[in-house]
């Protein structure tokens, strides 16, 4: 059941460079590549899936990325790589690739505090404020899923609603917040009053699979929270094949927001939210043209970018924020109570 779905409209000042710097950027993305060529280089090892997000069979291919075929689901529209690489070779490439060990030791930390900025403090309000709400008032505990930015915990703790706080296998260690959180696996937690999982989906051999593990550890009332990108926002479905900053394997699932539905549906869960308060569509493809001159707009896309001020960009960056066509997502979805 939808209880309400909100219109966000956002605005930090957030540019790309903030907490995508383009030296970092370029570097992460190059390991990325790299190391995807090395960990699944052998066809052999590769697994048909059906549609992350709704579990159709009906799908069409729209584009390669490094030899990896992206399929457009006829059902819901979601993009997503099929066949991919098998959940215990991403396990293996997350654990032990130069770029998941660039991510920790260099990409989330020269961007922690743009990102607690820009970010983190809005994720942490948002949940505070959903979960006071239409949480579980009895249940207050928090946990963040695979920790790449500790800091979000010394939000969550200025709040004072949350209460204890853990930190679930964390990619960065959860010494570098300040907040009394305490490092754990999903296995051992139950009954918590709100579970997070920033910018994971669009990684994950079956988002499905994983969002059903998360939500199993809460209890009943309590929230699941998680950002992504979806394709269904402007600068991918003008770019899309085009797109830079999509590479294997960080983006194997782009969900649209019907899928995103679907999914959190299947997964037994009542949609709180789904918005789209993403600040950079129209900056991502401003850049994207400038580096790739290659890349062609239509006419009218061409007009705004070139042709229009800054104004008119921010107006429009808003009417997309407005009707849930920016890329980046942030859904909350309740486990309904026994």
């Amino acid at each position: 059941m939808t209880r309400r779905m909100k219109r966000v409209v956002v605005s930090s000042g957030l540019h790309e460079a903030d907490i995508r710097p383009p030296a970092l950027m370029s570097e992460f993305k190059r390991l990325s590549i790299q190391d995807a060529a090395d960990f699944f280089a052998d066809p052999a090892s590769l697994v048909e899936v059906d549609c992350p997000a709704c579990d159709s069979a009906e799908r069409e291919a729209v584009f390669r990325k490094q030899e990896f075929l992206y399929n457009r689901c006829e059902e819901c529209g979601s993009v997503y790589v099929s066949p991919r690489p098998a959940e215990a070779t991403l396990a293996e490439y997350y654990a032990n690739s130069r770029a998941s060990r660039f991510r920790v030791e260099h990409f989330s930390r020269d961007t922690a505090k743009a990102r607690r900025y820009h970010l983190l403090r809005s994720h942490a309000n948002w949940m505070g404020q959903i979960v006071d709400e239409t949480g579980n008032p009895d249940a207050r505990a928090y946990a963040d899923l695979s920790t790449h930015s500790p800091q979000i915990f010394d939000e969550i703790h200025a709040l004072e609603f949350f209460s204890p706080l853990y930190s679930v296998s964390p990619l960065v260690p959860v010494t570098e917040s300040e907040a009394p959180v305490t490092a754990t696996t999903l296995d051992a937690l139950s009954g918590i009053g709100a579970v997070s999982a920033f910018e994971k989906i669009e990684h994950q051999f079956s988002p499905f699979d994983f969002l059903r593990e998360a939500s199993g550890v809460l209890a009943g009332g309590g929230i699941l929270f998680f950002t992504t990108r979806s394709v269904t926002g402007f600068d991918l479905q003008v770019l899309w094949d085009k797109t830079p900053y999509i590479f294997i394997p960080e983006h194997i699932n782009l969900l649209s927001i019907e899928g995103m539905t679907r999914l959190v549906e299947r997964c037994g869960l009542e949609l709180v939210e789904l918005s789209t308060p993403g600040q950079l569509d129209v900056e991502l493809v401003l850049h994207a043209v400038r580096q790739d001159p290659s890349i062609k707009l239509s006419a009218f896309v061409d007009y705004l970018l070139h042709h229009r001020d800054p104004l008119a960009h921010a107006d429009f960056q808003e009417f997309l924020q407005k009707h849930r066509l920016s890329s980046h997502v942030r859904v909350a979805a309740r486990k309904p109570k026994e």
